[in-house]
């Protein structure tokens, strides 16, 4: 099975990330050139693939689609400053 995570680099998704691996899962997940990867593992880094996407670009959210073909999305990106949001 193959997975694709919105909002890898977070902390919701560095876990989900962990526990898709731990069943051996292929694990893809989207991220933004400014995304820390504090939340993830050097080990986690090593086993998953990550693709720069802007979720807010139809284009880009397409032809990821259409790259990873995913069998599972796990949507769990979001705004997380307060004022922004």
């Amino acid at each position: 099975m193959k997975a694709l995570i919105t909002g890898i680099t977070g902390f919701a998704g560095s876990h989900l990330a962990e526990l898709l691996l731990a069943r051996n899962v292929e694990v893809i997940g989207t991220s933004r050139p400014r995304s820390p990867l504090t939340n993830l593992s050097a080990e986690t880094l090593r086993n998953i693939k990550l693709i720069e996407c802007e979720l807010r670009d139809n284009v880009a959210v397409r032809q990821t689609l259409a790259a990873v073909k995913p069998d599972r999305i796990f949507h769990l990106a979001a705004q997380s400053f307060g004022p922004t949001s």
